[in-house]
């Protein structure tokens, strides 16, 4: 009876465990491990990086419109951060302050004429609500519904404004833009009655009401773009 020394199945189990000189050099590493381009763009990083890229730019377009008549193109600089994030672009706060030096060229008729023109809707506004008016209810719907496409126009047109461009131009395109596309419209109102709750809720969210209407306004004209396209 011939004993087996097992030496066979030993040097078999060796070489089949010992790893063979091609099984790792040039081999990609696991797709999971290796973020993509489309990864890398995550908006900035992380599954927060968009939400807290508007928080960011919801302060800095606060702060740039504390004096009122800037708010405007601080508004658009806004916009157009939130483009650069989308894009892969620099993002910074310099980039944020460039633009915004940017879009204050040529904005004073624009940016003084709108914030008055809200003033006075809202002046109109709180005397339907002291009562005594007649038809005040009817008045008060228009009045609201006028301040509505006024800041809709408002956002349209940051987000229409580009470095060298003319704001009365730019203005007069949003309110097109506005007419033309009424579901943008829409979702623009939307957007703004939800901000208003949010701050009526909790007056010191405030400060990120731009940040989240910039995400909008960029979404709302992408989603227009797409369509067209």
């Amino acid at each position: 009876m011939a004993v087996s020394t097992g030496r066979p199945e030993r040097v078999r189990l060796e070489a089949m465990s010992t790893p063979l000189p091609d099984d790792d050099a040039g081999r990609p590493a696991d797709d999971a491990a290796q973020p993509g381009p489309a990864d890398k763009r995550l908006l900035g990083g992380g599954r927060f990086g968009l939400f807290s890229e508007a928080l960011l730019v919801g302060l800095g377009v606060s702060v740039l419109s504390l004096p009122i008549i800037t708010a405007v193109p601080a508004l658009a600089a806004g916009v157009s951060h939130v483009r650069r994030h989308l894009d892969g672009r620099p993002d910074t706060v310099a980039a944020l302050w460039e633009d915004f030096r940017a879009a204050c060229r040529g904005v004073w008729l624009v940016s003084i004429g709108m914030p008055v023109l809200l003033l006075v809707l809202l002046f109109n506004l709180q005397l339907i609500g002291q009562g005594g008016m007649p038809a005040g209810a009817g008045v008060r719907v228009a009045t609201v519904f006028l301040v509505a496409i006024l800041l809709v126009i408002v956002l349209r047109a940051a987000a229409g404004w580009s470095p060298g461009a003319r704001w009365t131009t730019v203005v007069q395109t949003a309110a097109k833009r506005a007419g033309d596309d009424l579901t943008g419209t829409f979702l623009l109102a939307v957007a703004l009655g939800l901000c208003a709750v949010m701050v009526w809720m909790l007056a010191p969210l405030v400060v990120i009401v731009p940040g989240l209407l910039s995400l909008a306004v960029v979404a709302v004209e992408h989603r227009a773009t797409v369509r067209q396209g």
